[in-house]
């Protein structure tokens, strides 16, 4: 006897405990059955004859010829009750009788002998169940001996004796509380315990070997959890650490450039106006080239500077109407070309809990997009709503039917200053769905996109 005992697996003599309905076994025994038929194991069903038939419906239903099954001996659905001697229960005898019907399952060219059978049917009345643990022992003794035998045991829990249940719990490793599967039962007692040992004196023992187990296994987790929380205290430090030195990177880099640039841009300006008619044309062409990089270069550090905002920024939560930001929104894009036809169709009551301020930065950069990739439609349209998803979550999106993107590119979608279109088609920095990854992300969700060249886009994200 040790403390050590593990389960390694799970093992292959189960009981079932459940209650109500027979149907309620289903669950759990139809796939035994059915994972024993297809390969190639005679399977044994012994029940109340009442509930053969479901046995034989409910593997209908799941494709099986139950009467081809039956007829090459590989599906047995049997209410046989030879093994009671004038309704007694003889544990030793029904052993012996499973063991032959393992044999004869073998020599007719089968694995093995997949068994289940409902106890109050096998065991008949109340006196019997005194001799239970007995032969739950000794059909333990058969698994542990290697022969060619799975079985679950079922025990209704609302007609069967009320110390049968504790006897079942004693002598099964892996069990079943509905369709629940306990691989490692604290309760189990080998067969030897049950059968050979000096009774209660080899149980306490027993008891008191796997208490040990399960407190060694308790400071083995400890140990292991300490570890984890040490760990992820020193990554989260080194995270931070990391963050900070990044955002100041780019806040000092940002700023740093800033300098030059209105330098570039001001002599530009001077030589522009001072000097215009010494440049001739060609000459006035390049210094437009540069006063363009130089707004193009400025528009890049307001996006760095923006992104570096988000991610310095904590998250504040609070009720946000997605509703009323999203108007806020379009009515801005609206005032910026008011010549521009466009359908906007902003779905009602969008709630969600995050920060305004990000949020409103969210759609800001979401709705810009669409409203710029759609400026050369004839007519915009621009769609902002909610759907359900198949785990009951909210996703919300924003639809065009814009220039759309190929969405083999969509991995390099959210990085930052990556683009999918020439600047001479739309003007972009490439920051605006990195920053809108990055608010996606503080607030615990994820964000995705559908798309196709010139079908328009679809961004949808969970929060």
């Amino acid at each position: 006897m040790s403390a050590g005992h593990v389960a390694s697996e799970v093992s292959r003599h189960k009981c079932l405990i459940y209650e109500g309905e027979p149907a309620q076994q289903l669950p759990v025994v139809l796939p035994l059955l059915l994972d024993g038929l297809a390969t190639n194991w005679r399977c044994l069903y012994l029940g109340d004859p009442a509930t053969l038939p479901m046995v034989d419906q409910a593997l209908n239903a799941k494709g099986i010829d139950t009467e081809r099954e039956q007829s090459r001996g590989a599906l047995v659905l049997s209410a046989d009750r030879s093994h009671l001697v004038n309704g007694r229960f003889d544990p030793k005898a029904m052993i012996d009788g499973l063991s032959r019907a393992i044999d004869e399952s073998v020599e007719q060219g089968f694995e093995g002998l997949c068994a289940t059978g409902d106890m109050r049917w096998e065991l008949g009345d109340d006196l019997n169940f005194d001799r239970l643990l007995e032969y739950e022992a000794r059909l333990e003794q058969l698994f542990r001996e290697g022969r060619p035998l799975r079985g679950i045991c079922q025990y209704r829990r609302d007609v069967v004796p009320p110390q049968a249940l504790r006897h079942a719990l004693m002598a099964h490793r892996s069990t079943y509380i509905g369709n629940t599967l306990n691989r490692d039962n604290l309760f189990y007692m080998p067969p030897q315990i049950l059968l050979e040992g000096p009774g209660a004196e080899a149980q306490a023992e027993w008891m008191c070997q796997q208490i040990i187990r399960i407190m060694k296994a308790e400071e083995q987790r400890d140990e292991v959890l300490h570890s984890l929380e040490r760990r992820v205290a020193e990554r989260t430090k080194d995270l931070e650490e990391a963050n900070r030195s990044l955002e100041a990177f780019a806040y000092s880099v940002s700023h740093d450039l800033r300098a030059p640039l209105r330098a570039i841009g001001g002599f530009s300006q001077i030589l522009e106006e001072d000097f215009s008619g010494a440049l001739g044309a060609e000459g006035m062409l390049q210094l437009e080239r540069v006063q363009a990089n130089v707004r193009k270069m400025s528009a890049l550090i307001d996006g760095m500077l923006a992104l570096s905002h988000v991610m310095k920024r904590e998250v504040q939560r609070q009720p946000v109407n997605l509703t009323d930001l999203a108007e806020d929104v379009a009515q801005e894009l609206r005032e910026s070309a008011p010549d521009r036809v466009a359908d906007w169709v902003i779905h009602r009551e969008l709630h969600v809990v995050g920060d305004p301020t990000l949020l409103r930065a969210l759609l800001g950069n979401l709705m810009g997009n669409a409203w710029k990739f759609t400026a050369r439609r004839e007519r915009t349209k621009i769609e902002v709503g909610s759907l359900t998803a198949a785990d009951g979550g909210t996703v919300f999106y924003v639809r065009d039917n814009g220039a759309g993107f190929d969405l083999a590119l969509a991995e390099k979608l959210f990085a930052p200053f990556q683009r999918f279109h020439a600047e001479q088609e739309f003007a972009g920095t490439g920051v605006g769905l990195a920053t809108v990854h990055r608010i996606v992300t503080r607030h615990g969700g994820r964000i995705w996109a559908k798309s196709a060249v010139n079908e328009g886009a679809t961004f949808y994200f969970t929060l």
